[in-house]
């Protein structure tokens, strides 16, 4: 691990936001649809994601991390929890939970 992430509170080095998942406006368009008939469907169905919680670095917007938001209709909570990661966690234990940015 890099000396600069030592003993330094992830939050300091990273931020943590919900971005639209990867894909051009129709992906988009039918993945929203997907969720909401999956909704119909009483939860039958897995709903696709529409999200996905992206820590960036705050040095240089780099993309370090992207997962998924499981729960299209409270992508929150992933971003809930991954903040409350970076605010109680040094950097060097971030990484480690989440594994290390490629």
């Amino acid at each position: 691990m890099s000396a600069q992430r030592d003993d330094v509170r992830a939050a300091e080095l990273y931020v943590a936001d919900l971005e639209p998942h990867p894909g051009g406006r129709v992906q988009r368009t039918l993945r929203v649809a997907g969720a909401f008939l999956s909704e119909l469907v009483s939860g039958l169905l897995p709903a696709p994601t529409v999200s996905d919680v992206v820590v960036r670095r705050r040095a240089d917007g780099a993309e370090a991390l992207r997962v998924p938001a499981a729960d299209p209709v409270l992508p929150g909570d992933l971003l809930r929890f991954v903040r409350e990661q970076l605010d109680s966690m040094d950097a060097e234990a971030f990484l480690a939970e989440w594994g290390e940015p490629a």
